[in-house]
């Protein structure tokens, strides 16, 4: 995994706690993520996630896969693509939203499996903010699904829907100035 962010130590713990092996590469030493990282006992390595190099001293050939995961969307897509570039069969994995960027990369090549995570996660909190009891959310060709704590799974409307039902409910609800 490449990126030792939210995002990066979140992912690196839940794959450790399934059983998958984790090695993070993170290109900042001052990360404040760091030292907690080690604290979990998650193996890193500091370095430039994109560095053909340091991807073949880590026997990327050896990968099950390959999670771009920094901030930066366009940094995630250069990892991937020296990755792809060592190795076409490496499933890949980035964070990245849905901007022009990702889309002419995409159409290029298959770049791997992108996901929008503030979309996830914005759709979530939207969700509880319109009064949802939902504790999870993912993502599935094209639409953003949440998932209750009884385990049911529902998909959520569309956010354009959603923000007009809500504002709708609203003025029903407010006072009408006279």
């Amino acid at each position: 995994m490449v990126g030792l962010g939210q995002v990066g130590l979140r992912l690196s713990l839940l794959l450790r706690e399934l059983g998958v092996p984790v090695l993070v590469v993170e290109d900042d030493p001052g990360n404040l993520h760091v030292k907690r990282a080690k604290d979990y006992g998650i193996p890193i390595v500091l370095g430039r996630g994109g560095s053909r190099f340091l991807l073949k001293r880590l026997s990327l050939g050896r990968a099950r896969a390959l999670a771009a995961v920094t901030s930066d969307e366009v940094k995630n897509i250069s990892i991937v693509v020296a990755a792809l570039g060592m190795r076409e069969d490496l499933r890949t994995l980035l964070r990245a939203g849905r901007g022009d960027v990702v889309n002419e990369t995409s159409s290029l090549f298959k770049i791997g499996v992108v996901r929008d995570v503030y979309r996830i996660g914005g759709t979530l909190l939207a969700a509880a903010a319109l009064g949802s009891a939902a504790t999870e959310a993912f993502f599935h060709e094209e639409t953003v699904y949440l998932m209750d704590p009884d385990g049911r799974i529902e998909p959520f409307e569309s956010d354009v829907e959603a923000a007009r039902g809500a504002e709708a409910e609203l003025r029903a609800v407010e006072p009408q100035p006279s």
